[in-house]
């Protein structure tokens, strides 16, 4: 599991303690705070053993500190509540994702650990540090969040939404046969194709657009409201950069709630400027 993932593993959980609204555990578990502290504590013992491990040190790990009730409804409290523990699940989560990187081939030293379920010991022998850590960021992580869920009220509306705004989706994908250009034309397009959308939002009907980063066809992402998809496809098609066939378009129609998004004129800076 490469550290970018790792990491990203504990977003969601994250998200639920920014949500918040967590009710009472009906059964006499654990609530909220004491599960979100559980996991933030327990990275960080996870990530000392690992760091010492990677300084040659002869360790073993036993959870038992990281389960006191008690202990961990403090810590919740001296972190500042729901929200200081989401910071500190993210901090917890980068520490350990930096000492299973320092660990390099010693990932695969065996250490000693103890795990406790209240009063049950549920593990007790040898695992590989790294497997510890990537099994800490799947089963464990996975296990509490299933646990916060639970206490979660429903986010679900009442009704869905009855008033929508209407949008048209445009995307800016790269053919097969782009044309290749060298250094000086590609800047020149490249400029006239951002003041193709500063003409657009000049007349009213780019709402914003950015390029895509992460994948390998799409190029780009515009969001027209042009009154139908085959208007805001011909807006598109008018792109220097389309007509010179570096892009081609792929246009939708997409529905957001009523009021659900607002624009402004700071987007595109200058663009409402004929000069």
């Amino acid at each position: 599991m490469a550290s970018e993932n790792l990491t990203a593993a504990y977003v969601p959980f994250v998200a639920s303690l920014l949500a918040g609204r967590f009710e009472d555990p009906a059964d006499g578990g654990w609530p909220a705070e004491v599960i979100a502290a559980h996991v933030a504590r327990n990275n960080d013992l996870i990530a000392a053993t690992a760091e010492l491990v990677a300084d040659g040190a002869e360790v073993s790990y036993d959870n038992a500190s990281t389960i006191d009730e008690v202990e961990l409804a403090a810590y919740a409290t001296s972190v500042g509540g729901l929200g200081g523990l989401a910071g500190e699940i993210e901090r917890s989560a980068a520490r350990l994702a930096a000492a299973r990187d320092a660990l390099g081939a010693k990932a695969d030293t065996p250490v000693h650990i103890v795990i406790r379920d209240g009063d049950e010991v549920v593990q007790d022998g040898p695992l590989p540090i790294g497997a510890f850590i990537e099994r800490n960021a799947t089963f464990h992580l996975r296990l509490h969040h299933d646990q916060l869920k639970a206490l979660e009220p429903s986010w679900a509306p009442e009704a869905p939404p009855v008033e929508f705004d209407t949008y048209q989706l445009i995307l800016l994908t790269r053919p097969p046969d782009q044309p290749q250009l060298d250094d000086d034309a590609a800047r020149t397009l490249g400029l006239q194709h951002l003041g193709h959308f500063r003409k657009m939002h000049a007349a009213g009907f780019l709402k914003i657009a950015g390029p895509i980063e992460d994948a390998a066809e799409i190029a780009g992402v515009c969001l027209y409201q042009a009154g139908s998809v085959e208007r805001a496809r011909r807006l598109a098609e008018d792109d220097p950069a389309v007509r010179a066939g570096r892009f081609t378009v792929r246009a939708m129609t997409w529905y957001t709630q009523n009021g659900a998004l607002a624009f402004g004129d700071a987007l595109y800076g200058s663009a409402q400027s004929t000069d």
